[in-house]
This record gives C-alpha cells, sequence and structure tokens, in this order.
C-alpha cells in the first residue's frame, strides 16, 4: 500500500510541475488550490486508511487528520520529500 501511495504522490506532484513550467502564472494559483483541494483529500485519506484494515497497519483515527492542509508549497513540490 505503501508504495502505492509513493507514486501517487510522485505523479500528482509531477503533473503540477509540468502545469508550472508550461503556465507560468499558475503558481500564484496554487495555494488557493491547495487549500481547496485538501478537505476532499483529507476525506480520500481516511476513506482509504479504513480499506488497510486488517493489513497490519496502524489505523489514525479520523480525527488525527489536520483539518487544514499541514504542508508547506514547497513541501509538496520538493521530489525528496514524502509526509510521515
Amino acid at each position: 500500500m505503501k508504495l502505492s501511495w509513493y507514486r501517487s504522490i510522485d505523479e500528482h506532484r509531477n503533473r503540477i510541475l509540468k502545469a508550472k513550467s508550461k503556465y507560468k502564472s499558475i503558481s500564484k494559483f496554487l495555494p488557493s488550490a491547495i487549500e481547496s483541494a485538501y478537505p476532499d483529500a483529507r476525506k480520500l485519506a481516511i476513506k482509504e486508511s479504513k480499506f488497510a484494515d486488517g493489513r497490519k497497519v496502524k489505523l489514525r483515527d479520523e480525527s488525527e487528520y489536520p483539518s487544514s492542509c499541514p504542508f508547506s508549497l514547497s513541501q509538496i513540490l520538493d521530489d525528496d520529500w514524502y509526509p510521515q
């Protein structure tokens, strides 16, 4: 499960970076786009963690998922950074 999680991060990170290089003005919209997308991403992460039940994966309580994005834009776009 973790490998697919890393692949998903890499895929979406690359999409953002390609869009940034193609459309120079997109950078100013990224913070608000992340803020807007985060609630749905949070819901998806909570749902996916429930599918991990029974796979010896420590499940987090829904309240442990921050209500707003805890990551900076530079972290999100950093190829060598992954959330813990």
